[in-house]
């Protein structure tokens, strides 16, 4: 591109092209003579600082501006300095013909343009940078060139303006154009062993990886990938091979990946060395590092604070060989490997990092050794690992040799130990015959005793039954020859208790009944059995109240036997009617078939049942209170009677609610 100031303006040109020629108040022109050799120019080089970002070279290029330049003093260490800066260099060629190139070996450096006076009396633009497209490059390099054109009397003055938020720290070179070619691929060949190595220890890692599914050798996969996306972007390669349209991938790869990678690096860390169980403390830092790199991305990504990343890896790596060492001295061999690895990786880092503060020059050990510790470091690590795999193999093998052995000695002790058994065994056998043989004879005595005991319980029950008959007939007459209302409520009470009494024996004859009745099954109709035993509860206070609905699936066939049956029915729809509940009473009878047999529900809503007794409610005699009207003795017929027909019964009670009784039986076999 050229940049002409117009017919107006040839006499000025004419002057500054003569002050150019004479030095008035430019540095004396550099000599370029051997082509053997790189010049720096740094010493040679005036600096200008733009604090406003706005000068142009028109008025750079001006002869009232040039009192503006300083000698850099041999210094182009600028650190993090936020200013555009203009560098003007003149050199002067020994030899005609020869092509010499301008370079500036940072290709970090965001915008870079440089402004060249040509022999046609103009100003040559051309640009370059981290953040533009490299095919505008007047070089295809990863650094920023420029080739150097000589006026006739073999001079030449360029311009270079460098702006962005990037370190500021470079050095400047003069070198011959074979000699250039020459160092590239030397640099290249440096390079491509770098990036072998790295994608090497990816792919020897993921096989690892894929054998042993061990996630370390995952995580560390990942701080490769993003070592490999870093350096890359930061040496410029990316730029020029992988993206070379697409320069704000250098941004995204180069500095925004600084902070993932401190996030892989902190969780490997963590898992590699078992720092939870070496130390708490440096658990906790290395966790915190995480939100620090999600911080530090934010600040780059906004453009806040350009040097977080490369400040929070210096610090990352500081922390991980600290704690590398702490687990080394509380007893963790593998990290040895790591303290090695990370203290050739924080020398590396250090020097790159003052470097780029403007501590120290730009040189190759400030510019490479980072990348020299991240190969080491790459290396070692990618050992540590199978060290570590290593020592896990062998405490497994000696483990398990530790096991043969115990189950050798277990098995000759279990070996003694099944004789003595077997022959305790035998002699206990011998025993359990014996036992056997007098439970068989005491089971025939109890069971003779219980039918003895049956026998007379019945025989009482029913000789109880007419005395009670005849208290219930007299409380009735006294009620109706008795006018005195104390007496009455006295004759009433009296009634109450004979008509308990007598309950209790109807329950105990049935229970009687229940424990000789051979069974005899028959055809059960449903519908009909229910409609009886609601009808037969007619009498009860309650009753009248109460909204009775049945469901009843049609043409059931089922059979079994009628007593049973009815007796189960007859106490869950006697239970819903005596626990009614006042207002809107119901009791929902259900009968529906399965595929194992018939399922039974009867459900009320009266006052439930408390879980704490909902356990107890089968035993013999049970009632939750005192004040319960029951015998206690229908729920556990009840279940004796399911007990026969080897059915089974489910309770689902709310207290203040209701209640669901679920009874389950089987078809006969």
């Amino acid at each position: 591109m050229r940049l002409s100031f117009g017919l107006q303006s040839t006499l000025a040109i004419a002057l500054l092209f003569f002050f150019l020629n004479f030095d008035s108040f430019a540095q004396k022109p550099y000599l370029l003579a051997d082509t053997s050799i790189i010049y720096r120019l740094d010493a040679n080089t005036e600096v200008f600082i733009d604090d406003t970002d706005s000068v142009s070279i028109e008025q750079v290029t001006t002869p009232a501006f040039q009192q503006r330049f300083h000698s850099s003093g041999g210094n182009l260490k600028f650190g993090y300095l936020k200013s555009t800066i203009w560098l003007k260099i003149n050199t002067r060629i020994a030899k005609p013909g020869v092509h010499w190139y301008l370079e500036i070996p940072a290709p970090f450096l965001e915008y870079v343009d440089f402004y060249q006076w040509h022999s046609d009396s103009t100003w040559h633009h051309d640009a370059s940078g981290y953040y533009r497209a490299h095919s505008i490059r007047k070089v295809s390099h990863t650094g920023h060139v420029l080739p150097l054109q000589f006026t006739a009397d073999s001079l030449s003055t360029v311009y270079i303006r460098i702006a962005g938020r990037s370190p500021k720290t470079f050095p400047l070179y003069a070198i011959e154009k074979e000699k250039f070619n020459e160092e590239v691929r030397w640099v290249d060949i440096g390079y491509g062993i770098f990036f072998g190595i790295l994608i090497v220890m990816f792919f020897y890692n993921l096989f690892i990886y894929l054998s042993l599914n061990q996630g370390n050798y995952l995580l560390y996969i990942c701080t490769i990938v993003c070592t490999f996306l870093i350096f890359t972007s930061a040496s410029g390669y990316a730029g020029k091979f992988l993206w070379p349209e697409s320069p704000m991938m250098n941004f995204y790869a180069g500095r925004m990946t600084l902070g993932i990678l401190t996030i892989f690096l902190s969780i490997f860390t963590i898992r590699f060395l078992e720092v939870r169980q070496y130390s708490t403390i440096m658990y906790y830092i290395l966790l915190s590092l995480i939100p620090m790199a999600v911080i530090a991305t934010i600040l780059v990504a906004t453009k806040t604070l350009s040097s977080a990343g490369n400040n929070l890896i210096s610090l990352s790596t500081i922390i991980y060989m600290s704690t590398g060492i702490v687990c080394r001295v509380k007893g963790n061999k593998t990290a040895s490997f790591f303290i090695a690895a990370w203290t050739i990786y924080l020398i590396g880092g250090l020097l790159l990092t003052l470097r780029n503060s403007g501590v120290f020059e730009f040189n190759f050990w400030t510019t490479h050794f980072v990348e020299i510790g991240a190969t080491l470091e790459t290396i070692i690590i990618a050992f540590a690992l199978g060290d570590r795999y290593r020592r896990y193999k062998m405490e497994k093998e000696e483990a398990q040799q530790l096991a043969l052995q115990v189950q050798l000695e277990a098995t000759e002790k279990l070996e003694l130990k099944v004789k003595e058994r077997t022959e305790q065994l035998s002699k206990a056998n011998e025993e359990l015959q014996t036992t056997l043989e007098t439970n068989k004879l005491q089971t025939r005595i109890i069971e003779n005793k219980n039918a003895e005991l049956d026998s007379f319980f019945y025989r009482i029950s029913h000789d109880l039954k007419g005395p009670i008959a005849s208290m219930l007939g007299l409380t009735f007459l006294a009620k109706m020859e008795i006018t005195d209302a104390h007496a009455l409520e006295y004759v009433d009470r009296q009634h109450a208790q004979v008509e308990r009494m007598n309950n209790i024996i109807k329950g105990l004859i049935n229970l009687t009944t229940l424990s000789h009745t051979d069974l005899q099954k028959e055809k059960i109709d449903f519908a009909k059995m229910v409609d009886e035993c609601i009808m037969s509860f007619h009498g009860l206070p309650a009753f009248s109240n109460i909204e009775f609905k049945k469901e009843i699936e049609p043409a059931i066939e089922f059979h079994s036997e009628w007593m049973l049956l009815n007796t189960i029915l007859q106490n869950l729809i006697e239970n819903a009617i005596k626990y009614a509940r006042r207002q809107s009473p119901f009791v929902n009878v259900i009968v529906y078939t399965e595929t194992a047999g018939i399922t039974i529900e009867v459900t009320d809503n009266g006052q439930g049942i408390a879980p704490e007794h909902q356990t107890r409610i089968f035993d013999m005699f049970f009632r939750a209170t005192q004040n319960a009207s029951g015998t206690g003795l229908g729920l556990y017929i009840l279940k004796r009677s399911l007990d026969r027909l080897k059915g089974t019964i489910e309770i689902k009670s709310t207290v203040g609610i209701g209640t669901s009784f679920i009874v389950k039986l089987p078809y006969a076999t």
